[in-house]
């Protein structure tokens, strides 16, 4: 009896912390690309902004597109059926771009123009990230961090209180051919930049099994 009991208080206990903090999200969808040692990528912003945007885009006078360019690959390390591909360095921005032109083109050179050829609306810098990715399956994940530093819009952020807050990237990666990935390009990305807009509780499995 007290077992059970123990067990129901502790999942009473954490099914009261917060998964995950509240956040800002800016969604997107895109193609990656290896060019020697680094490694880029570039899209458009979904127009459909469901998850707590930070900016109100328009997307009806713009299309608003994204490059994330010049990450540097710095380990590669196979792992049975996957391979890890540490990244550092490299930049990112949004573009509010009213000729709505963003053309992947058989290769990154084709579609790099036409994806930043717009007004930059956020600038920065990344700092590391790393590509997961499944030669059995053609899927993985792609997760960064960086830092927004300037673009038009960058004041919006300022206002928030979240100029300065560090800003993660997370994707979905896949090189299916059901996905469509143009010729020259690794794989689809499909994910969010985001930042935590209220400290994550403390409060781990481990603690909560020190109560016992």
């Amino acid at each position: 009896m007290r077992k059970v009991f123990f067990i129901t208080v502790l999942l009473l206990l954490v099914a009261a912390v917060p998964a995950l903090a509240d956040s800002y999200n800016i969604l997107k969808e895109g193609f990656s690309f290896f060019e020697g040692s680094t490694v880029g990528a570039i899209g458009r912003l979904e127009p459909l902004q469901t998850q707590n945007p930070p900016i109100n885009w328009d997307f009806d006078s713009y299309e608003v597109t994204w490059a994330l360019l010049d990450m540097t690959v710095v380990a590669e390390t196979p792992m049975g059926p996957f391979i890890q591909y540490e990244l550092e360095g490299g930049t990112v921005a949004l573009y509010e771009d009213p000729l709505m032109d963003l053309d992947y083109g058989d290769y990154p050179a084709d579609g790099i123009p036409t994806a930043t050829n717009g007004t930059v609306a956020l600038s920065g810098d990344v700092v590391s990230a790393i590509l997961l990715f499944s030669t059995m399956t053609e899927t993985g994940n792609f997760d960064g961090t960086m830092f927004f530093t300037g673009g038009s819009r960058y004041p919006e952020l300022e206002a928030l209180g979240i100029g300065l807050f560090e800003w993660l990237i997370f994707d979905g990666v896949s090189a299916d051919e059901a996905v469509g990935v143009p010729p020259g390009y690794h794989s689809r990305f499909a994910g969010r930049f985001y930042t935590l807009t209220t400290p994550v509780d403390d409060t781990t499995w481990t603690k909560v099994r020190s109560l016992y």
